[in-house]
């Protein structure tokens, strides 16, 4: 492997594994959805999204769901045990959470405020689920915990933010499965029309996203006005 193609092998990782925060206008509250709808909201955080439902959309499902952090709403998001937790992310902690992962956490916090005041300089779009893909999804949480002997969610360490922890979880985080295509995975569960082996940066699952979304703030790369059709259905 050459120099130029190793450099870009580690931008590569640094950029899946990495987390940021995206510099994007903001156009105020969040959209409300339609009446019959299940809202969840896909938040950027620069290198990585993470999935945000209201917690009570979140309990109703499973006895997981009751166990999140207090809130009206409950952010969760899916990565590397090593380098996700860490203060400070490092290139080396990067690589081998690219490489030669150890563990996968799941961070989950809960918080009040209106998602769009929550995350004053992220990306967001909303998007509707049905009843039936909502509770998938919730599902698709709840499976990617990992469970001591007696059926609990084993804490691993504080959030990064708010309140909240990071359980341990299940799942081999790599270059090419990381915390993005767990999110793309999570919307495909619910019955929306995205390609997860499309979607390893951040930008590939907002630009596939936005097809069914509402977009509660756009960024430079991302504009209220692309905003498609599509709807997310029912799983099959």
């Amino acid at each position: 492997m050459g120099v130029g193609a190793g450099r870009a092998l580690l931008a590569l990782a640094v950029a899946l594994v990495g987390a940021g925060c995206a510099v994007a206008a903001d156009v105020g509250l969040d959209t409300a959805p339609s009446a019959a709808a299940k809202p969840v909201y896909v938040v950027s955080h620069g290198w990585h999204v993470g999935l945000v439902l209201r917690h009570d959309d979140f309990a109703a499902v499973g006895p997981l769901g009751r166990s999140a952090p207090a809130g009206v709403y409950v952010e969760v998001g899916w990565g590397d045990g090593d380098f996700y937790p860490a203060a400070r992310g490092t290139l080396a902690l990067a690589l081998r959470a690219a490489f030669r992962s150890r563990s996968s956490v799941l961070q989950v916090v809960g918080f009040d405020a209106p998602v769009s005041e929550m995350f004053p300089r992220s990306k967001i779009l909303a998007i509707d689920l049905t009843s039936a893909g909502l509770a998938a999804l919730v599902h698709h949480i709840e499976a990617t915990y990992a469970l001591d002997a007696d059926g609990r969610p084993i804490v691993v360490a504080p959030a990064q933010y708010g309140s909240g922890v990071f359980y341990l979880a299940r799942g081999r985080y790599r270059l090419v499965d990381n915390s993005n295509t767990w999110v793309a995975r999570a919307l495909k569960v619910a019955g929306c029309p995205i390609d997860v082996d499309a979607a390893l940066t951040a930008g590939a699952v907002l630009h596939q996203a936005v097809r069914f979304a509402r977009v509660v703030r756009p960024g430079v790369l991302l504009r209220a006005s692309e905003a498609g059709s599509l709807r997310c259905a029912d799983p099959a």
